[in-house]
């Protein structure tokens, strides 16, 4: 069979850890070209990976992109949409790390390009393909299916993000800077006091996930109906899905802590996902489902795979198969617009 050949846009932490080494574990996929400004870390890597064709900037990959079937995109967060719309003009499947933009208007302006071309485009929300979180998303379903613990009441997220890194995750570096910085598009949406461009920015990168953990189970737009951020403390925003409300719950441990949840709680019991730091490898979520009449939880689904390597593998598929089952890009336009909507809200309260 033939495999599918990817060209990859930056090296560094994440184009590592999350991507290039998963890819090269799936034997469908050959890791055929990188691009990356750094040219010691672009040698080593290649070296590393076996990777033939090697490029100082995207624009290499451009000009041979008939030798690949794909492009993966991980780089700085306010390159990521520009060096995108150069690729999505070329009708290669194209997978990007989240958020897939620093704002609703480039959003857009990204799915018109894709769809113009005709272009598969996917983004890297990998919480989605943690194996405990569609395990509860199967119980999610058939719970309501059956009505068997009745009404959902409330849902919750609550992240307080730390070290999301495992001791286990070796990677290449040198000693060279990244100083590039482009092309590149504006880090936060024009309405937007610049004062708050590098708390939103914050927020959108670390909370995008959660915003889409909550589609991920509902498939319901919500309003907004309390915000208040910080970058210092906790953030609580409070959402409406109409016949429920959910909170979003976000701040900082220490640098080794970490704590989230996704709880969804109905009118007789509850869900349970404990989520991992997305970079421990081999670690799914731990689920619980518990029975408000047993007054404790009644299953427990633990899981040892990785969400990066199955985000990987799917991506692979989605190729093959022409199209994208899950995270397509066209679905992730929604997320930045209720973050859009998240800090509208509360810069009304905020500012004068």
């Amino acid at each position: 069979m033939k495999k599918i050949r990817l060209a990859f846009v930056g090296s560094g932490f994440n184009g590592q850890i999350g991507f290039i080494q998963n890819f090269h574990k799936n034997k469908n996929c050959e890791i055929a070209g990188l691009a990356e400004a750094r040219p010691k870390l672009l040698e080593k890597v290649s070296k590393k990976f076996g990777i033939k064709n090697k490029y100082s900037s995207h624009k290499g990959i451009i000009h041979n992109i008939n030798k690949f079937d794909g492009v993966v995109i991980v780089t700085k967060r306010n390159m990521l949409p520009a060096i995108a719309y150069d690729f999505l003009k070329l009708g290669k499947p194209v997978l990007t790390e989240k958020p897939m933009a620093s704002s609703l208007l480039q959003a857009k302006k990204l799915i018109q390009v894709s769809n113009q071309n005709r272009t598969l485009y996917k983004v890297g929300y990998n919480k989605t393909y943690d194996e405990g979180v569609q395990k509860a998303k199967s119980i999610f379903k058939k719970i309501l299916k059956k009505k068997i613990l009745g009404k959902i009441v409330f849902i919750r997220s609550h992240r307080l993000s730390g070290s999301g890194y495992d001791s286990e995750n070796i990677y290449i570096k040198t000693n060279e800077k990244n100083l590039l910085n482009k092309p590149e598009w504006k880090a936060k949406p024009n309405w937007l006091p610049k004062k708050f461009e590098r708390t939103y920015a914050k927020f959108l990168n670390l909370y995008c996930h959660n915003i889409n953990l909550f589609k991920y189970f509902t498939n319901i737009k919500p309003k907004i109906i309390f915000s208040d951020l910080s970058d210092t403390r906790m953030s609580t925003v409070i959402l409406d899905y109409g016949n429920f409300r959910a909170s979003l719950e976000t701040g900082f441990f220490t640098k080794n802590g970490w704590d989230e949840t996704f709880e969804i709680f109905f009118e007789h019991g509850h869900i349970k996902i404990i989520l991992p730091p997305q970079h421990k490898k081999n670690k799914g979520s731990t689920v619980l489902v518990y029975e408000n009449s047993k007054n404790k939880f009644t299953k427990r689904y633990t899981f040892k795979s990785w969400s990066f390597k199955r985000q990987s593998d799917a991506f692979i598929n989605d190729i093959k198969t022409k199209s994208v089952k899950q995270n397509n890009a066209k679905a992730a336009v929604e997320d930045i617009e209720i973050i859009e909507s998240i800090w509208k809200r509360f810069i009304k309260k905020n500012v004068n």
